[in-house]
């Protein structure tokens, strides 16, 4: 009886020994997936931020070709188009894009007046609650708010601006198209001025819009305006918008958005000088 009962016993320190060997390995199994897990993260995090870095590098490089491209002066030279049209590249590690912007072809609201700055807010806020009556009621805010407020008020960002009267975000950020702090004068150049902006000028149809996008495009003169003309000059820069979009093969993009003036002419290669504004680094 005695040999039973200590056989059985010995079975039962056994069965608890196995039990705890098993428990312990589970749990070394599981510290161990879950420092895998923590690793993989690690490295997928680390590899997306180097990811990111190489486009905004790709990105920067963008800026460089396009202050190059701000640089060509003479008439021989190419360059491409000031209002915003896309020149795209490809290089080794994937394409890089840039859109050069005229200031001077975009709508100063602190010069602009409500006949300029409701339509274009109209033409901004299309289909996202911004209807003719609302634009002009924010256009007239604005020159009153202007006329009150202290100048450092509009020196702000356009989209911190109309994000700050009630515009949705996506409306303020597209709003650096059409709209600017830096033009200095009531008027904007029609050979420069986005298709969207000039589609809101008094005076200007589609077929208008048209016709002037595509003789700019290919170097002919301008048609006659009519009485559009009043809002519309000729002056171009000194200061540009520099928009680039760097995208890996892999597909990670980033864009830098680059506010630079012409400072005048350098004594080394016959280049423009710029002097940097402002920089924006949207991952």
């Amino acid at each position: 009886m005695q040999r039973t009962l200590t056989a059985s016993r010995r079975k039962g320190q056994r069965g608890f020994v196995l039990i705890t060997v098993l428990w312990v390995a589970l749990g070394l199994l599981l510290a161990a997936s879950t420092y895998l897990v923590t690793q993989r993260q690690t490295a997928l995090a680390t590899r997306a931020e180097v990811e990111t870095t190489r486009a905004v590098e790709l990105a920067r490089s963008a800026v460089n070709v396009a202050l190059a491209d701000l640089g060509r002066i003479g008439e021989a030279k190419p360059r491409s188009l000031r209002d915003g049209t896309p020149v795209t590249i490809t290089m080794a590690e994937g394409q890089a894009t840039y859109r050069i912007w005229d200031e001077g072809g975009k709508l100063d609201i602190n010069m602009a007046p409500v006949e300029l700055l409701g339509p274009a807010l109209q033409r901004l806020g299309e289909g996202r609650g911004i209807d003719a009556f609302d634009a002009v009621t924010i256009a007239q805010a604005l020159v009153t708010q202007r006329a009150d407020a202290d100048a450092r008020n509009f020196s702000r960002p356009i989209p911190q601006l109309l994000a700050d009267l009630g515009f949705p975000q996506d409306v303020s950020l597209r709003a650096r198209q059409v709209l600017t702090t830096y033009n200095g004068t009531r008027q904007v150049n029609p050979l420069t001025a986005s298709p969207a902006l000039l589609v809101a000028i008094p005076g200007l149809g589609p077929s208008d819009v048209t016709q002037i996008v595509q003789r700019r495009a290919a170097g002919q003169s301008l048609p006659r305006l009519g009485t559009a003309s009043v809002w519309l000059s000729g002056t171009e820069g000194p200061i540009y918008t520099i928009e680039s979009r760097g995208t890996l093969q892999s597909g990670v993009s980033a864009e830098i958005i680059a506010t630079v003036a012409m400072g005048g002419i350098s004594f080394r290669g016959g280049t423009m000088r710029y002097d940097i504004l402002g920089v924006e680094i949207l991952r």
